[in-house]
């Protein structure tokens, strides 16, 4: 499957977009911060990135100067409205950079994207076809693993329950702990940082249990990730971690989380540790 690295302030139109093309896509998203687009590059590789320019400021220009030179080979979809271009006219009036003026439909945003990436789509909610036959998708194994995870404890509409993001690497601690929440709580889980960000741009959580040790994007990356998001900087994180060691809780504390918990969780503990925080946050 083809990997789109979609990046940009969250916001209802991001929102719609980020949904649109995870129906055809492997899609990461990212706010617009130059040294998290810089990580999220060199780990993911993607087919394709699109910038929705709605709210972007100097970072703008820092990251498509950094697409420019340093992934000259990746296209760049940059969406905004003539006003929103007008910021960016050094780099979105060549033709290293595809422009979308909006309002432009997702499905002509798809269409853009299939095109710049060698494929063809037959358009409405069909998926994209791919141009080549015999081929093995070398993602689909761990695409269906992502799916099946994302798909534990996924919240209904409206439920009117408060909603828990679980992050860890482990699998099992998220199944085994998703399963105890769920009787309470609407719960989704994410295995990687980069994963919880996609699922943030889809529904704010409540709270977030995060693990620190995680490969590739961290616990302190994700933090700031998300912390660089305006819709989802107030959301209380708890850590979850099995660090014990004083430099590392230290570590951790200053980046001022809602709480610190130790592995393995004592579900009481951890039960107690959502209410007191949802009390504080509505306080």
């Amino acid at each position: 499957m083809k990997r789109v690295m979609l990046i940009g302030r969250f916001n209802t139109i991001f929102h719609d977009i980020n949904n649109e093309l995870n129906q055809h896509f492997n899609v990461q998203v990212c706010v617009d911060n130059l040294e998290m687009v810089k990580g999220m590059l060199k780990l993911n590789g993607p087919d394709l990135v699109i910038l929705s320019l709605i709210g972007m400021d100097q970072a703008g220009g820092q990251i498509m100067s950094e697409l420019k030179f340093n992934y000259a080979r990746t296209p760049v979809i940059c969406i905004g409205t003539e006003s929103e271009q007008s910021r960016f006219t050094e780099y979105i009036r060549t033709a290293r950079f595809r422009v979308l003026t909006r309002p432009v439909s997702n499905e002509q945003i798809v269409k853009e994207a299939c095109e710049l990436m060698g494929e063809t789509y037959e358009g409405g909610t069909q998926k994209v076809l791919r141009n080549f036959s015999g081929a093995v998708d070398h993602d689909s194994q761990e695409t269906d693993v992502d799916a099946l995870l994302e798909s534990i404890g996924q919240p209904a509409a409206n439920s009117g329950r408060k909603s828990v993001l679980l992050v860890d690497d482990s699998k099992i601690q998220l199944r085994s702990l998703s399963s105890a929440l769920a009787s309470r709580y609407d719960v989704q889980v994410a295995n990687s940082g980069m994963k919880a960000l996609t699922l943030i741009g889809k529904r704010i959580p409540d709270i977030i249990f995060l693990d620190y040790e995680m490969p590739m994007c961290d616990g302190k990356m994700t933090l700031q990730m998300i912390r660089e998001v305006d819709e989802a900087k107030d959301i209380p994180v708890v850590f979850l971690t099995g660090m014990r060691d004083k430099e590392h809780i230290k570590e951790v504390l200053e980046l001022k989380p809602a709480g610190y918990l130790l592995k393995p969780p004592n579900l009481d503990t951890i039960f107690q540790t959502i209410e007191d925080v949802l009390a504080k946050k509505k306080q």
